[in-house]
């Protein structure tokens, strides 16, 4: 017969022990179902945009701007504008009060990761109003300040975006500045579009792409499919790191990738 000395009888335990505690973990896992596993949870996005009255355009503040059954909210300053952080990824219910306004609440779908714009309006009358138009910012243009450019100099300055540039498909670059007030575009030598400030005796803006100064006798080198954005100053509004080089004006052009491609 073999006789259990006292170390043998402690590993026995040890080994008991830690054999009813795997079948209790067994037992746990079991009891839930993997139906009933939670999904990750995406990541949130970000929402902001300005609250406007719908009858003229101004901007209202003082509005709560809020994501229903949820803590967030904001309230728009004096330009209306406001942001949620931290806004669930998915279809939203955002809500607007205001004092001698209508509230109204809007669906709002909420792209993880994106910064979303919205223009809300108010109406003092129980009327029925528009579906909002919500935009997805660009984070490239994020990036070099395009939007805070934008929000800096208003109508200063005119901006367009990748999503205005393909609802006009353009041609070439030159085809997005026909109509453009204090702009002219006129044929050069080759075939070439020549483009001109009317104001200052006929001047030559100065061209950018992705900050670097271009040749602006031939704009259209750069392809409207690569553009991700443009910025359009004339005159003396124009950005300070753009304005030692020329009173007459300046096109900043912002490709998608960050090249001349």
């Amino acid at each position: 017969m073999m006789l259990k000395t006292d170390s043998t009888r402690r590993s026995f335990s040890r080994r008991s022990r830690v054999a009813g505690f795997a079948a209790a973990l067994l037992l746990a896992v079991a009891a839930f179902p993997a139906a009933q596993l939670l999904p990750a949870q995406e990541p949130p996005g970000r929402l902001l945009g300005r609250v406007l009255d719908h009858s003229n355009g101004k901007p209202l503040a003082g509005a709560r701007v809020s994501v229903k059954d949820t803590e967030l909210n904001a309230i728009s300053d004096n330009a209306g504008a406001f942001v949620l952080e931290n806004v669930p990824a998915g279809l939203q219910s955002v809500e607007v009060e205001l004092i001698g306004y209508g509230t109204r609440t809007v669906p709002v779908r909420v792209l993880s990761r994106e910064t979303m714009e919205a223009e809300l309006r108010l109406s003092t009358k129980p009327i029925a109003l528009p579906p909002i138009e919500v935009t997805v910012r660009s984070g490239r243009l994020e990036s070099i300040g395009f939007y805070s450019r934008r929000d800096e100099f208003g109508r200063q300055g005119r901006f367009m975006d990748r999503s205005y540039i393909e609802s006009r498909n353009p041609q070439l670059l030159t085809d997005l500045l026909y109509n453009q007030p204090g702009i002219k575009v006129d044929y050069g030598g080759a075939g070439v579009r020549r483009v001109f400030v009317t104001r200052n005796q006929g001047c030559t803006p100065m061209f950018y792409i992705d900050g670097i100064s271009g040749d602006n006798t031939n704009f259209d080198v750069i392809r409207p499919e690569t553009m991700e954005g443009m910025e359009i100053y004339i005159g003396g509004m124009i950005p300070i790191q753009y304005k030692s080089r020329t009173d007459c004006g300046v096109i900043l052009v912002w490709t998608r990738r960050g090249s001349r491609r």
